[in-house]
C-alpha cells in the first residue's frame, strides 16, 4: 500500500532555521550588559546591607554597653551609705576622721585638650559586697576583728577566710555608727569559748579599732561587718595604639581606703569604652515630697558637707561607636545636637568635633535612699 506523504509546513522550517542559526552579536551584548546591570544593582544593593548592618551593631554595641555601666553605677550608688551615711576611718597621719560614703568632684579639666575637651565628673563611693555581710562575733581588739557568717543571709557561705577577698577591708556598722577599717590578713580559727569557728581579720599596725569607736555608741557584738572596696568611677583617656584611635574608656578603680590614693599594683575595672563624658547632678528634697526642690544642681557630697536633704542623684552617660560610621558617599559625619554638645545642663562641656562617630546619652535617676541622714 502506498503511504501518503506531507511535505513539511514552511513555518516550522523557518523557525527551525532561525533557532539552528543562535544569537547575533547585537543580541548576545544586550544580554550581557543586562546581565551586568542586574549583578552591579545586586551588588550595591549587598554593599548597603552591610553597611547598615555594620552601623547598626556599632549603635547597638555603644548603647548596650552604656546601658550596662550605667547600670553598674546606678547600683552601686543606690547602695552607698547601707552602713551608714558617713564612717570612721584612720587618717594617714594615723588620727580619727570622717568621711561620707559618697564623694563627688565635678568636672574641671578637659579629659584631652585638643580631641577630647570634655569635662567629666568623678564619683568616689564605698562599695558593698552585701551578698557576703557577717556579723562581729567579739568585742574590739585593738589589732582584729573577729567575724562569722550573718546566719539572717540564706545566701551566706559557710566559715571560710575567702569571705572576705583580696583588696577589701571591713566596714563595720550598728547601722549608728560606722568605721571602716582596712585588711591586711585573714585567717580561720577555732574559738574555744564560742565554739566555732571564726574569721579573724588583722589589721594594719597604724589602725586601732578599738580607736575608731564613737564612746557615746560603741560598737558591739551583733554589728554587722561588710566586705567593701573603695571605688573611684572616672573617665579614663587610653592613648592610641597601633592603628587603634585614641580613646576614653569608663573605669571603676579600687582606692586606698586611707589615702584615697589609687591600690598599687592598679585594681581597674572598665565598665564602658568610648566614653566620652560622665556627668553626675544631684536633687534635694528638704521638705519630703519626693520631687528634688529647684531641679538638678552640680552641688553635691564632698569631704565637707553631706546634705541630709540629698536625695536623688541624676548619672549621664555620653558613648559614642568604636568606629565611624559609613555611608554610600564614604565617612558619615556625625551632626547631633546632645546636651552634652550643646553645652548646657550636664557640666558645661564644650561642643567636640565632628566626626563619623554617632554619640548616644543616656541619663538615669538614682534614689539615695542610704544616705538622706545628718552627719555625725
Amino acid at each position: 500500500m502506498r503511504r501518503h506523504q506531507r511535505s513539511a509546513d514552511p513555518l516550522v522550517l523557518a523557525r527551525k532555521r532561525r533557532s539552528a542559526r543562535g544569537l547575533t552579536l547585537v543580541e548576545l551584548l544586550l544580554s550581557a550588559a543586562l546581565g551586568i546591570l542586574m549583578l552591579g544593582a545586586a551588588v550595591v544593593v549587598l554593599l548597603a546591607a552591610g553597611r547598615m548592618r555594620r552601623n547598626q551593631q556599632l549603635l547597638s554595641d555603644a548603647n548596650e554597653e552604656a546601658r550596662t555601666a550605667l547600670r553598674q553605677v546606678s547600683q552601686a550608688l543606690a547602695a552607698a551609705g547601707a552602713g551608714g551615711p558617713v564612717y570612721s576611718f584612720t587618717g594617714p597621719d594615723g588620727s580619727r576622721q570622717q568621711r561620707p560614703a559618697m564623694l563627688f568632684t565635678n568636672g574641671a579639666a578637659a579629659l584631652h585638650d585638643g580631641d577630647m575637651p570634655q569635662m567629666p565628673d568623678t564619683l568616689t563611693l564605698v562599695r558593698y559586697g552585701a551578698d557576703r555581710r557577717t556579723v562581729l562575733v567579739r568585742a574590739l581588739a585593738d589589732d582584729k576583728v573577729s567575724v562569722a557568717p550573718d546566719g539572717r543571709l540564706p545566701t551566706t557561705p559557710g566559715v571560710q577566710p575567702d569571705i572576705f577577698h583580696p583588696g577589701e577591708s571591713a566596714l563595720i556598722t550598728n547601722f549608728q555608727r560606722a568605721m571602716l577599717v582596712p585588711i591586711e590578713r585573714r585567717n580561720l580559727v577555732m574559738d574555744g569559748d564560742l565554739a566555732r569557728n571564726v574569721v579573724q581579720l588583722e589589721t594594719p599596725g597604724a589602725v586601732n579599732p578599738v580607736q575608731l569607736q564613737d564612746p557615746l555608741v560603741p560598737i558591739q557584738p551583733g554589728a554587722t561587718v561588710f566586705p567593701v572596696r573603695v571605688v573611684r568611677v572616672r573617665v579614663m583617656y587610653v592613648d592610641a595604639v597601633g592603628k587603634t584611635p585614641a580613646r576614653a574608656d569608663l573605669v571603676m578603680e579600687t582606692l586606698n581606703p586611707r589615702t584615697l590614693g589609687p591600690v598599687q599594683p592598679p585594681e581597674r575595672t572598665v565598665l564602658a569604652r568610648d566614653i566620652e563624658d560622665f556627668q553626675v547632678q544631684w536633687g534635694y528634697d528638704r521638705n519630703d515630697d519626693g520631687v528634688a526642690d529647684d531641679g538638678f544642681t552640680d552641688q553635691g557630697p564632698t569631704e565637707a558637707l553631706m546634705d541630709p536633704g540629698l536625695t536623688f542623684a541624676r548619672l549621664s552617660i555620653s558613648a559614642r561607636t568604636s568606629n565611624a560610621l559609613v555611608t554610600n558617599d564614604g565617612e558619615f559625619v556625625a551632626k547631633e545636637d546632645t546636651p552634652f554638645e550643646r553645652g548646657i545642663d550636664l557640666g558645661g562641656a564644650p561642643r567636640p568635633e565632628a566626626s563619623g562617630h554617632r554619640r548616644r546619652v543616656l541619663s538615669t535617676v538614682v534614689l539615695l535612699k542610704n544616705v538622706a541622714a545628718p552627719r555625725i
